[in-house]
């Protein structure tokens, strides 16, 4: 039983002590916030969990709220490929954002300027990299957040305000229509990934990106009404 068990875990202790990072696994979030008054409407819709599940260079992040509505983020660093998918309502749609589309929506990210401070506590088993972000717009005060080098994606931020910074980040912020959510992992599950996964399970119409953006637009001006 003995040989058994070191001839099994022998390739994981190796692996281990070549320091290689993590290929695939999924992350869950909690989604809190701190920076805007949040009650009776608001706090039944607005979403409070997110799910990021990776593999190799891809990512695909999903926030859902009940049955009410998912919008899911699938993107490849490897060739900078972005598609967003909302699902509320009569509203099933996606688009896939061209060179044009991402430039305009980087224009939209709030102006972070990104300071890396230095390595911080272990997160949810991975190693942390805490970063100070100072927004030029005082959108909100000078905030820390976490970012990990353990994984073999390195560039998931790209498309946002933290395309400076490496890793997959595990405290973080999202600033968008008006509503500014703060982002903490709760848990990582090291596991299989399989393309299925970055599939989409609905019929969805594809549209061009700034109808996608509006759409969302009045989501959230629903939700914060």
């Amino acid at each position: 039983m003995s040989r058994l068990f070191i001839i099994f875990f022998l390739p994981f202790i190796v692996l281990s002590c070549k320091g290689s990072k993590i290929e695939q696994g999924e992350i869950e979030y909690q989604i809190t916030y701190p920076y805007n008054e949040i009650s009776g409407v608001m706090e039944m819709m607005l979403p409070k969990e997110l799910t990021v599940k990776f593999k190799g260079t891809k990512s695909i992040a999903t926030i859902k709220r009940g049955a009410m509505f998912t919008t899911q983020i699938v993107a490849d660093e490897a060739d900078y490929s972005l598609e967003m998918r909302l699902d509320f309502g009569s509203d099933v749609l996606n688009t896939f954002l061209t060179p044009e589309d991402l430039d305009y929506f980087l224009s939209t990210q709030p102006e972070y300027e990104v300071k890396k401070v230095g390595k911080s506590d272990s997160l949810v088993g991975c190693s942390t990299v805490k970063y100070k972000i100072d927004c030029k717009k005082d959108t909100i005060p000078e905030t820390d957040c976490c970012f990990t080098e353990d994984f073999t994606i390195q560039d998931v931020s790209w498309f946002t305000a933290y395309k400076n910074t490496k890793g997959m980040p595990l405290v973080y912020l999202i600033d968008r229509f008006g509503i500014i959510m703060k982002v903490e992992a709760t848990k990582f599950t090291p596991k299989e990934i399989t393309d299925k996964d970055f599939q989409p399970t609905e019929n969805y119409e594809t549209v061009p990106f700034k109808k996608y953006d509006k759409k969302l637009n009045e989501l959230f001006k629903i939700m914060t009404e």
